[in-house]
């Protein structure tokens, strides 16, 4: 059972992961960008092509499919007929746009988008689709930005027919900019090196073809990263892309923009022939630092607050049950240990996937990413739940008797809770970031799959060696008193502990959704605990193996169905027109702004400096640092200073312009602390991941 519901949540993680819906807040009077669709015409293959018009008012513009350093990229979702499929959306070539030092990329004024509707039976056909299928309607987002970013959406309503010319004359205006296949006549990537310029590494682009000596810019591909934007130089026969670290990605990919035209080129990365003999070296250097970080980030988060429940359950098989004489067996005790890190190595390789699949589809992502779907919430709430019932007693998930060397191997019940803490302890672990583990984690996103999986694997290692270690040498748990009744009360005392994380749980989910998901988490807990109930009655030790198999599937069944109905409801929405908080004063009386990217600029405009609280709801670690650190009386009289702006950027819920910002500044998770002297955020100060009061107010008085 354990089992099966570790891979529904496996499922849900890697699959039915969505961001969160960013809810539009609009000013007094018309939008600034206002949407409409039109068909433009059918393929030779029967295809109809379809225009995502886009008109924005003067000084806002939208972004491209890679939005640069900030932003989110037009996106639509078409609601078609049984039978209709619609094709991703093309772009056009962008402009380049300037936030003070953050670079974004995108259009102003107008643009047309392409996507194309396919019929099931469209294959080899040229006729129009029947009007009676029409209208077709689908939904439009995007994030505007002038002197301020604001998200915004619209239903839209495709129509048969032919439309204006203007719109037409539109659509092949900006279909001409569409990337083509580079090609050896027009333009070709000849070879992409990597290079050292005094202390920095960059990549350099040649090219060749008739279109080379015409290159004008150079827009780096949603799966490109670890690039200094700012820096993209473009010229004849050339592109040079400066790297944010001493370490290049494995290939190159993206859209040159010549006189003539927009290309599509890709390359792999070569190494320098030659350089200086220390070059290698010093590549190697801080990348073995950095798995070093990795592995004792790793151990370090069996002592965080979001694991802390978790080690309760650990020591306490590492001591035995206390039905069993002695507790665990040596060879029983370590064999359930290598299980365990069993589990939390799948675990750490299953987030490591979900993390590459996320990055490929152009999506800004950091460490404890999956706390900020209200599905994937709901899930954990529901497996830790089940784990506080069964502490309780209120089922046991008996192996039935098997005859033979079958049965033999299914004696070992404990490898199933053995494998699913391991997973759990992963699970809890995520929305923390131990030291060290930030520093490794903001390096590692940047790098090509096979990096990011090594430092994933790294991780699982570091955070189980401590419970194997001490598996494979008893003597070192002594002072552990002997198994008894004690073990019965210290039980009980565990499920207390899971049912306080299932409220934490719940409060996350209420910052997402509000009132109706922590309805519907309450209803679909009561449904779980009344059907582990009667699975604890009708189930138990010397239960026929055909009685289980059906009872627990049935009970799965329900499970999942109430799940399906209650786990996966759309959160409440704010109401059209609302605006963002300006911020709230703490119990110091320190007024803590909210992070948005103008505030960003106006503070370098203004030299003010700002201290930034990168926080989530779904962090203990944060909550924990606020507490002791951040609402003392020392720190709260520094941050009260005319000269500072304290900012708090709240990552609880899916926002890629903070997501954007910890990537600049190395990291990708909370929690993060950041002291910008006089707005220039080039000369910003990044404080560890668990910092003291003596250390923060030292670091802010250094800026007073």
């Amino acid at each position: 059972m354990w089992f099966r519901i570790v891979r529904v949540l496996l499922v849900f993680l890697c699959l039915l992961y969505r961001p969160s819906s960013l809810h539009a807040f609009l000013p007094a009077g018309d939008p600034p960008v206002r949407a409409d669709v039109f068909p433009v015409g059918y393929t030779p293959e029967g295809a109809l092509e379809v225009g995502v018009h886009l008109q924005m008012d003067r000084g806002w513009h939208v972004y491209w499919e890679n939005p640069g350093d900030a932003g989110m990229p037009v996106s639509i979702e078409w609601d078609l007929p049984d039978g209709y499929t619609a094709g991703p959306l093309e772009f056009p070539a962008p402009g380049t746009f300037m936030s003070g030092d953050m670079t974004g990329f995108g259009y102003d004024s107008e643009v047309v988008l392409f996507s194309t509707i396919v019929a099931a039976t469209a294959d080899g056909r040229t006729e129009q689709f029947p009007e009676e299928v029409f209208p077709f309607e689908a939904d439009v987002s995007w994030l505007a930005c002038a002197e301020s970013c604001i998200p915004g959406s619209a239903r839209v309503r495709l129509q048969a027919g032919t439309p204006r010319d203007e719109l037409l004359q539109k659509a092949a205006t900006w279909k001409s900019l569409l990337p083509v296949e580079s090609s050896a006549d027009a333009l070709q990537l000849d070879r992409a090196v990597l290079e050292q310029v005094k202390d920095r590494m960059q990549v350099r682009l040649e090219f060749s073809g008739a279109e080379a000596s015409g290159i004008e810019a150079f827009y780096p591909s949603p799966s490109l990263s670890g690039l200094d934007l700012g820096g993209l130089a473009a010229g004849p026969k050339h592109v040079v892309l400066p790297l944010t670290s001493a370490d290049a990605p494995s290939a190159v990919s993206g859209v040159v923009i010549t006189a003539g035209g927009a290309y599509e080129v890709e390359s792999a990365i070569q190494l320098p022939a030659s350089g200086p003999s220390g070059s290698w070296w010093s590549g190697v250097v801080p990348f073995l630092a950095m798995l070093g970080f990795s592995f004792v980030g790793g151990m370090l988060l069996n002592v965080m607050p979001c694991v802390l429940p978790v080690l309760g359950l650990k020591v306490f098989s590492l001591i035995g049950s206390p039905g069993e004489h002695g507790g665990q067996s040596g060879g029983k005790g370590r064999m359930l240990s290598l299980v365990f890190a069993a589990g939390v190595l799948f675990s750490f390789w299953v987030l490591a996937l979900g993390v590459l699949v996320l990055k490929g589809m152009g999506e800004q992502i950091g460490w404890g990413f999956q706390f900020q779907s209200p599905v994937f919430i709901t899930a954990i709430a529901v497996i830790v739940f089940a784990f506080s019932l069964n502490l309780f007693g209120v089922f046991e998930f008996d192996t039935p008797v098997i005859s033979g060397k079958l049965g033999s191997l299914a004696s070992h019940r404990g490898s199933i809770g053995a494998f699913v803490s391991g997973v759990l302890a992963t699970t809890l672990a995520t929305p923390c970031t131990a030291p060290f583990l930030g520093t490794a984690l903001g390096f590692a996103f940047a790098q090509p799959p096979a990096v990011i999986l090594l430092f994933f694997t790294v991780i699982a290692v570091g955070m189980a060696l401590p419970y194997v270690v001490l598996a494979w040498h008893p003597a070192w748990l002594k002072f552990l008193p002997r198994p008894g009744k004690w073990m019965y009360v210290f039980k009980q005392v565990m499920g207390f502990i899971l049912i306080a994380v299932v409220v934490w749980l719940a409060s996350i989910l209420a910052s997402h959704g509000g009132s109706v998901l922590m309805l519907n988490l309450l209803i679909l807990l009561f449904i779980i605990a009344v059907v582990l109930w009667i699975d604890g009655l009708l189930t138990g030790p010397g239960t026929p193996l055909r009685k289980q198999v059906l009872v627990w599937g049935i009970s799965l069944a329900i499970v999942l169905f109430a799940f399906q109905q209650l786990g996966t409801a759309p959160a409440e929405q704010e109401p059209a027109g609302a605006v963002p908080s300006a911020g709230q004063r703490d119990a110091n009386g320190v007024m803590w702004l909210d992070y948005s990217p103008d505030l960003i600029e106006r503070a370098t405009a203004e030299r003010q400096t700002l201290f930034i609280d990168f926080t989530a709801d779904w962090c203990l670690t944060c909550k924990v640092m606020e507490a002791s650190v951040l609402s003392n009386e020392r720190v709260g009289r520094l941050l009260q200073s005319p000269s500072i702006s304290a900012v708090r950027a709240d990552w609880t819920t899916r926002n890629n312009n903070i997501t954007a910002l910890l990537q600049r500044f190395g990291r990708s998770g909370v929690p993060l602390f950041v002291i910008v002297p006089g707005g220039d955020i080039d000369q910003a100060v990044v404080l560890p991941e668990v910092i003291t009061v003596d250390m923060l107010v030292t670091a802010l008085e250094q800026v007073l």
